[in-house]
């Protein structure tokens, strides 16, 4: 009898390990999904349009947006609940410094639903002085996958 029992416990441990590590606990995918992106210039920086986005179930709480310079870079880490209003809910995340400018990223849920779709976008521009970024400088903004570390997609690459 207590052989039996034994066997039973050490089969429901190994089933629930097993489950574990194959299908997780139930969170965040860890395949980064892919995504395309478009850019406008706005007044002292640059629009980012995410056109595309292969998973509906990104909430921007698993995301980072990062601004690099070649050298230096910014990120900012926006949370789901500053985007989840119901109708579009834009957030303005903190100054951070990139090299010798400080920028600002603004981020706007289209949807409002707390999730990175489609027709979202984000800002990014120049702060406390600057009117540009520099004119001889390239520079590239991506949103960052939080689970993997990746980069969604390519991003979007600009010159000041």
């Amino acid at each position: 009898v207590i052989a039996t029992i034994l066997m039973v416990a050490i089969t429901v441990v190994l089933a629930a390990v097993l489950y574990v590590m194959v299908l997780g606990f139930g969170g965040t995918s860890q395949t980064t999904p892919a995504a395309t992106y478009s850019k406008q210039t706005i007044a002292n920086g640059q629009r980012i349009n995410i056109v595309s986005i292969t998973k509906t179930d990104v909430g921007w709480d698993d995301i980072k947006v990062q601004l690099s310079d070649g050298t230096n870079f910014a990120e900012w880490s926006p949370a789901t609940a500053d985007l989840d209003g119901g109708a579009a809910v834009s957030h303005n995340y903190s100054t951070q410094s990139l090299g010798t400018l400080t920028v600002c990223c603004w981020i706007y849920d289209v949807g409002g639903n707390g999730y990175v779709s489609g027709s979202d976008y984000f800002t990014v521009f120049t702060y406390g002085g600057a009117t540009a970024f520099s004119g001889s400088g390239s520079y590239s903004a991506v949103l960052i996958y939080v689970p993997t570390g990746e980069k969604i997609g390519t991003g979007q690459s600009f010159t000041g």
